[in-house]
């Protein structure tokens, strides 16, 4: 269930918004105009990847995050935490190298709890082997803590109106995609292991789970349920830690991980359509530098953003304008009611967007608006920004 309450709109007086992570600077070399403005899209100055609304700090540029390579090179010591960071608006670490609790290190970060322990040895030769690796957890754990409350702290001080946060917290680990059937369910207990993370949340300054589409799901019916769980998540631990709760902002993609497949229209409502009608504040987009290589790409990239992308954005940011103005008075944002199945869709036969317009907005052809609003409040609540409170925020 939705809480009454919730965060205040992030960057831009709205209800949802979406923001561009995707540094498409190079495709002006092409002569490639990517109209991103057109489309309600929030993206920084020539489209970089750091910037006046969003900068994404990566661990290699992230002053001295610690961490082992691939090959088990210590890089800033392995272990021991300090760094320095400057931003403003949305600043999103991308701390991905090793995972606060010793038990989710597994696989290739196993070497963080082997390096763990064998220090502790070291220390404690007579030690027995249970006692070795409990206190190497203890340490470990308190040291993780430790790096990321003092990162999230040092953030909020240097920019104190930054949306502080790591990228990919919470984690649901619905990653079973060979039961059958595939539920997308946040293994339980995945869900216990983020309470134990309540440090972090009250740390943060606002949530950035990961939905990127694995790709193996094109094709698939997963996504949905996939994302679904994943976003849930992450407003369960804001409703389970904080009062009126911080912004959720899904990282997602508009290809499949890995590739530069684009998605195809269900998807985008499975990713952005599902964040959205869920409460997300927004919805931050993600790329690499593959969609910018060549000319070729950067016009696939065009014909993408000013067909399917920029016509769903533009849809997604309308409606959720419109049942925010009409349902909740413009102070608060309509999340979808338990077990209704509804998204904030305007009906895409009544409006165009004018290309020329240089401004975003979408032309309206036969806009009934008080259909859309009935329809919107069988399937939608309100949840009040800040002090705001009622059914209908007034």
């Amino acid at each position: 269930p939705a809480c009454a309450r919730g965060p205040g709109p992030v960057l831009v007086n709205r209800p949802f918004i979406t923001i561009w992570n995707i540094p498409t600077e190079r495709c002006a070399k092409y002569n490639v105009t990517l109209n991103l403005e057109v489309f309600d899209v929030l993206a920084n100055d020539q489209q970089s990847f750091i910037g006046q609304d969003i900068t994404l700090f990566y661990s290699d540029k992230l002053g001295r995050l610690p961490y082992y390579t691939a090959k088990g090179v210590p890089v800033n010591g392995g272990r021991h935490p300090n760094t320095s960071l400057q931003h403003q608006r949305l600043a999103v670490i991308d701390g991905e190298k090793w995972r606060p609790l010793w038990i989710r290190n597994w696989a290739s970060m196993d070497i963080y709890r082997q390096k763990s322990e064998e220090l502790v040895q070291q220390e404690h030769p007579q030690w027995p082997p249970e006692q070795v690796k409990e206190t190497a957890k203890q340490q470990f754990e308190q040291s993780a803590r430790a790096f990321m409350e003092q990162t999230l702290q040092l953030g909020a001080t240097l920019r104190p109106d930054g949306y502080w946060g790591f990228y990919g917290f919470p984690h649901c680990y619905n990653n079973d995609f060979n039961s059958l059937p595939y539920t997308g369910k946040c293994p339980e207990v995945e869900q216990q292991r983020n309470k134990e993370l309540w440090w972090l949340w009250e740390s943060s300054r606002a949530l950035y789970p990961s939905i990127y589409l694995p790709p193996h799901f094109n094709g698939t019916k997963k996504a949905l349920a996939y994302v679904r769980h994943r976003v849930a998540e992450a407003f369960a631990v804001q409703r389970g830690v904080l009062d009126s709760g911080i912004p959720v902002l899904p990282y997602s993609q508009i290809a499949f991980d890995c590739t530069v497949n684009f998605l195809s229209q269900e998807d985008l409502v499975n990713t952005i359509g599902e964040s959205a009608a869920q409460g997300a504040a927004g919805i931050v987009l993600w790329g690499s530098l593959n969609y910018s290589t060549s000319k070729e790409m950067c016009l696939r990239l065009k014909d993408y953003v000013e067909g399917p992308l920029g016509h769903y954005i533009v849809n997604v940011t309308a409606s959720a304008n419109l049942c925010s103005q009409s349902l909740c008075s413009g102070r608060g944002r309509c999340v979808r009611q338990e077990n209704k199945q509804g998204f904030l869709h305007l009906d895409p036969f009544r409006f165009a967007i004018d290309l020329q317009a240089g401004k975003p907005w979408l032309v309206a052809q036969s806009l009934e608006s008080i259909d859309d609003a009935y329809r919107l409040a069988e399937e939608f609540s309100c949840q009040c920004y800040d002090k705001w409170q009622g059914p209908r925020c007034d």
